[in-house]
């Protein structure tokens, strides 16, 4: 069982990977990833990766009773983790929380990183997420995807909200300075 089980939530360019990059690098974590599972079901089925065949594979993911899939093929590797730390990040319903938390054994502790639209688009543009016909209509359509799913609610309960709208070395700073914190509560 990880001394401490960390989970990151925001929406997309939010920073939630880079944090959770922080946190496996500076504090030897065991890092896992939404959207990592997600990535391996596109393909599997054979499909081309691309943001559309992601944001449809998402949705396949938290749709029909099929919640529990995600949450279920992370903790499958979590668990094996020898690490004291074990970070996931891209979680995105309320539902996912629930079952890790069941399966866990014990609660995480959420971390929400939140951007405003504008720094999360220009991040996203900037890692090449959007081809040539996307833009900021994708990425509008992707948060209304993600709150209807549940990401709103998942960061409302938050245990800590850092926000991210300044550069990757200030970010680092505070992701770094809370789970300092956090361990040393841990005991």
């Amino acid at each position: 069982m990880p001394k401490l089980l960390l989970l990151i939530v925001g929406l997309a360019g939010s920073g939630k990977s880079v944090a959770a990059d922080i946190i496996a690098e500076k504090f030897d974590a065991t890092k896992f990833s939404g959207g990592d599972i997600i990535r391996d079901e596109v393909r599997s089925r054979g499909l081309k990766y691309s943001p559309m065949a992601d944001m449809a594979i998402a949705h396949w993911f938290h749709t029909g009773g099929r919640e529990k899939l995600i949450s279920q093929r992370i903790w499958e590797k979590a668990r094996r983790a020898r690490k004291h730390v074990i970070v996931i990040e891209g979680v995105r319903a309320p539902q996912q929380l629930d079952y890790l938390t069941e399966m866990s054994g014990q609660k995480p502790v959420i971390i929400a990183i939140t951007a405003p639209f504008r720094v999360r688009h220009a991040r996203e543009h900037a890692r090449g997420r959007f081809g040539k016909k996307e833009s900021e209509a994708y990425l509008a359509k992707r948060d209304k995807s993600e709150l209807k799913i549940g990401i709103g609610r998942l960061m409302r309960k938050a245990d800590y909200k850092i926000s991210n709208k300044g550069t990757q070395q200030e970010l680092e700073e505070k992701v770094r300075t809370l789970v300092t914190e956090l361990l040393k509560q841990q005991g």
